[in-house]
């Protein structure tokens, strides 16, 4: 892998639909790998499940593209998360700062950034966007439309933080964690300790292990595996490695 080859290129708009569907815009013309694309404004920025995502333009929303191996796509969005918490380290002190699995970044309980990954598949290529939203200057505490409790950099700082900086921040962090997983060094034991509920019952949203079965599921979360699941334990002692739900407190 080059050194230092996420953001060799950074496109920068004022307002797009969203930096994911800009990023497959440049991806079907041809695109290099760790490529940025940057808005200020999204018209129809969206986070997972389908939902919205919000933002009064004061925020830090882009995506990245990257050539990645199929077998390493699942683990993207915890080193995604892991990168937004390791800025967060340098920035904020003596604060609670979690991995709400699989793609959240929570601090002192409140959701501060969330991860978004599509993939484009070319022949038998796959590339990957990696759509990221940091909070950064947006006031929550005058919003009460969020469906989980979100903060932002400004609210926890008491003071205003240039977007395009942290971007950089973030991006520098990332770039090493990515290095990291290409090249097989990634400390998932390690990442594991910074897992939102570790050790603890938490509530799911899954139909995972019953389709029948809609409503939500209590499991202890027991750590990361490799391949980016999560290891829990049901009521009755077994262990489960769930790849798809959501944890809902």
């Amino acid at each position: 892998m080059k050194k230092n080859i996420i953001g060799n290129k950074i496109y920068i708009f004022d307002k797009l639909s969203s930096t994911m569907d800009k990023s497959k815009e440049l991806i079907n013309n041809g695109v290099s790998n760790g490529t940025v694309i940057v808005a200020k404004y999204q018209t129809e920025g969206r986070g997972s499940n389908n939902r919205d995502w919000i933002s009064e333009g004061n925020d830090a929303l882009f995506s990245i593209i990257l050539d990645i191996d199929k077998s390493k796509v699942n683990l993207l969005s915890i080193i995604s998360a892991y990168s937004v918490l390791s800025m967060l380290k340098n920035v904020l002190s003596n604060q609670k700062i979690n991995i709400k699995w699989p793609n959240d970044v929570l601090v002192n309980g409140q959701k501060i950034s969330g991860t978004l990954i599509e993939n484009v598949i070319q022949g038998n290529q796959i590339k990957s966007i990696v759509g990221i939203g940091i909070n950064i200057n947006s006031n929550h505490q005058a919003i009460n439309n969020f469906i989980y409790p979100s903060v932002s950099l400004m609210e926890l700082m008491g003071k205003k933080f240039d977007v395009l900086t942290v971007i950089e921040m973030y991006l520098s962090k990332f770039s090493f964690f990515y290095s990291e997983l290409v090249n097989n060094k990634i400390d998932i034991k390690n990442i594991s300790k910074s897992l939102y509920g570790l050790e603890k019952k938490v509530s799911f949203r899954t139909n995972y292990l019953n389709k029948k079965n809609h409503s939500n599921n209590f499991y202890k979360i027991i750590n990361l595996n490799k391949d980016g699941t999560l290891k829990v334990e049901d009521s009755n002692g077994n262990k489960i490695n769930l790849s798809a739900s959501e944890i809902l407190n």
